[in-house]
């Protein structure tokens, strides 16, 4: 009897603690065969212009539905849910339970729908139409046939609504009146960067070549945006690529034309993190101008050393790590000798099939100003210290613990990975050949 009633006491307070909370629950689904995951979806928030996951949530394989509480950090705030392409806002406060059911472009909000949550679902039943085109592929194959008339539907509707936004929470309001029509704008242009266009610029709707012709980049909130980067490069891409049909590389055709500097700022940093440029040593040079605060200028210069460090002649960048006695060793230590620097871990195959050649090619320059560095990324030091000592490894080791400096300056992001240095700590090979081509050796010995 005491554990029945017990039992029940513990039920009531967990029901308790539940309707004190926000809840979300409902379920999210797209087509078979995409390349995201279907498995599970996310809670996002925005950060410098994207969305960034912070919370897993897993949706059952029977019919993919999902049950999440939210945290009180998460209250009060606009957050995103969904898969990592296709998210949905939502607005919680204390005590909602709101149902939220997504996917192939199209979502529906019920339950505990406040008055922010009505926005975005009333928005979506608007915008629903013209999304099918870019979230669904029958919808894709249409656009050519329908997606003009969609569009020139949806324009007078949608601009109604975004002019009568009033659930009486000012902030909100004030960013929702500036988000909704770059997110408009963001659906419109979606079939174009999925790959569809019009043979003769005379097809492409009103509103898309009023937008190609007016974007300037000048609004700094566009980096509030959960999709600000994208878009930018999305706006960029259809402009310039489908509707203009020219040709060059992205990067160097939309950073000229972003007129707020801090929002060009933004933008050429992002791009930089993410990689997406041709030649990163060139980008760097011709954009590091651009540069508008202090932190900036700071990432920028930090920026520019990695730019640099990957083109042959460039600095090295030092690093220090500890040898199996705890002994730390900078790469400047070495400065007077060539040296290979061979990036590799205990559970990776490919390292040690490079090994018997590595050992080889040290003894082939023993008593000769050359070192090789072996730096492993093993988060297990003792599997790396038994390794190195049972195989009996030549040349110095050291342990990262797969921290340190040298994965970012270096881009370490697969092994094995050999980098080669002059005997002035110049670069000399960013990603070298590996010790089975003999024509490392050649490299090394030019450089003795």
């Amino acid at each position: 009897m005491k554990k029945t009633v017990l039992s029940v006491l513990l039920l009531g307070i967990s029901a308790a603690a539940w309707a004190q909370n926000a809840v979300i629950k409902g379920k999210f689904e797209r087509e078979k065969g995409g390349n995201v995951s279907a498995s599970q979806i996310y809670l996002f928030k925005t950060v410098e212009g994207e969305i960034v996951p912070y919370s897993m949530i897993p949706l059952t394989r029977q019919d993919h539905s999902f049950q999440v509480q939210v945290g009180d950090s998460d209250l009060n705030v606009i957050r995103y849910i969904g898969f990592e392409d296709e998210v949905y806002p939502i607005y919680m406060r204390k005590g909602d339970t709101l149902t939220i059911d997504g996917g192939l472009g199209e979502v529906a909000y019920s339950g505990t729908v406040n008055n922010e949550n009505k926005v975005f679902a009333d928005w979506y039943k608007i915008m629903m139409p013209l999304r099918k085109y870019g979230y669904t592929k029958e919808g894709w194959l249409r656009a050519h046939d329908h997606y003009a008339t969609t569009l020139d539907s949806i324009v007078a509707p949608a601009e109604k609504f975004m002019s009568t936004v009033n659930t009486g929470n000012k902030k909100f309001d004030t960013y929702v009146k500036m988000m909704l029509p770059y997110s408009f704008r963001m659906d419109a242009m979606l079939p174009f960067t999925e790959g569809i266009g019009y043979e003769k610029r005379d097809k492409y709707p009103a509103f898309l070549v009023n937008l190609f012709n007016t974007e300037k980049y000048s609004d700094p909130q566009i980096w509030t945006l959960p999709f600000g980067y994208s878009y930018i490069q999305s706006h960029g891409f259809v402009r310039h690529y489908i509707y203009n049909a020219e040709s060059g590389f992205l990067e160097d055709v939309i950073v000229p034309e972003i007129t707020d500097p801090m929002l060009r700022a933004n933008y050429v940093l992002t791009l930089l993190d993410r990689h997406e440029y041709q030649n990163m040593a060139k980008f760097v040079n011709k954009n590091k101008q651009y540069m508008v605060t202090k932190e900036q200028k700071k990432k920028m210069a930090v920026l520019e050393k990695r730019a640099n460090v990957k083109e042959p002649g460039g600095e090295a960048i030092d690093f220090a790590y500890p040898d199996m006695a705890g002994k730390v060793h900078h790469l400047k230590d070495f400065r007077g000798k060539v040296v290979l620097v061979d990036v590799w871990a205990t559970w990776c195959k490919p390292c040690l099939a490079e090994q018997p050649a590595l050992e080889t090619l040290e003894k082939s320059f023993e008593g000769k100003d050359v070192v090789f560095l072996s730096i492993s990324i093993d988060t297990e030091k003792d599997k790396w210290k038994n390794m190195v000592e049972t195989k009996k490894l030549s040349g110095l080791h050291l342990y990262s613990n797969n921290q340190g400096s040298m994965l970012k300056d270096y881009e370490i992001v697969s092994v094995p990975r050999f980098i080669l240095f002059d005997k002035n700590g110049k670069m000399v090979s960013y990603d070298a050949i590996r010790p089975s081509d003999p024509k490392l050796k050649e490299l090394i010995e030019s450089k003795i």
